[in-house]
């Protein structure tokens, strides 16, 4: 009965983690990290998923995720086989500004840069440093934390991607951290991943004409793109991804295919 931690569970991705993983086998220990765990404990027990668990633990707070590990530890037996970190910050409200767009706005484009930077590459570190005393008292020891091709140079120069500054920055500096956990527990048999889980339809709350200025760079960039993944689809293909991950790709930016050159197409 295989353990799972998802940091960042509450809704979309993070919350189909936690329903495809209960649901693929009713042993596996599933354990979701949120910031307001009465309201997600709810819709847990409304979809019925029983072996799912629901801790507090936010990215911004070292120490809730390290009171999350103790808790884990306690429900797991004191091992961990896979930690998925799935939680992010990203400022819509300046999303749609390109780079000239912070000129006489330095304070702006800064304050941003510092939350962005704060939850996505801080959070990752301190999640990835609270569970992996856990994650190596197991023989599974898979570790992932999900990026975004807003991180990929090819996508970002051939789909003429501008926007979305300080989302695209933190998360290549988070694929670079990654790199870094890899590099210091290469001897430990750790595999670490960055997957990004492809174009997934996550936030139907967004109106369509935003999303509309967000597709446009996918179709610039792959003109076999032909519509977004469902979040269980997607799911999916990620678990497989680190089911499947070698050694040898510890600390690689890959996508939800297991690979560097498809992106968007599905299998």
């Amino acid at each position: 009965m295989p353990s799972y931690v998802v940091v960042g569970a509450s809704k979309g991705l993070g919350y189909q983690f936690l329903r495809t993983i209960s649901e693929q086998d009713s042993s596996n220990i599933v354990i979701g990290l949120v910031r307001t765990p009465e309201d997600v404990q709810k819709k847990i027990e409304a979809d019925g998923l029983k072996n799912v668990h629901i801790i507090h633990g936010d990215l911004d707070s070292h120490v809730s995720l390290n009171a999350a590990a103790k808790k884990t530890a306690e429900l797991t037996g004191g091992a961990l086989d896979y930690l998925i970190v799935n939680g992010v910050y990203s400022p819509v409200h300046v999303y749609l500004k390109t780079v000239e767009d912070f000129i006489d706005k330095e304070d702006v484009f800064l304050t941003e840069l510092k939350q962005t930077m704060q939850t996505n590459v801080g959070g990752t570190l301190f999640a990835f440093n609270a569970f992996l005393p856990l994650v190596l008292k197991s023989n599974i020891r898979r570790v992932a934390a999900i990026s975004s091709m807003a991180a990929l140079r090819d996508y970002v120069y051939d789909g003429e991607d501008a926007l979305g500054i300080h989302y695209a920055t933190s998360k290549a500096a988070m694929n670079i951290l990654v790199a870094k956990f890899a590099a210091r527990y290469k001897h430990e048999g750790v595999r670490f991943v960055s997957l990004s889980p492809g174009s997934v339809k996550t936030h139907p709350e967004i109106p369509e004409e935003f999303m509309e200025l967000v597709r446009t760079p996918l179709r610039r960039f792959d003109p076999e793109f032909k519509g977004q993944l469902s979040p269980a689809q997607s799911v999916e293909m990620c678990l497989q991804v680190m089911d499947e991950l070698k050694q040898e790709q510890s600390g690689e930016f890959l996508s939800h295919h297991g690979n560097k050159t498809l992106w968007l197409v599905e299998r």
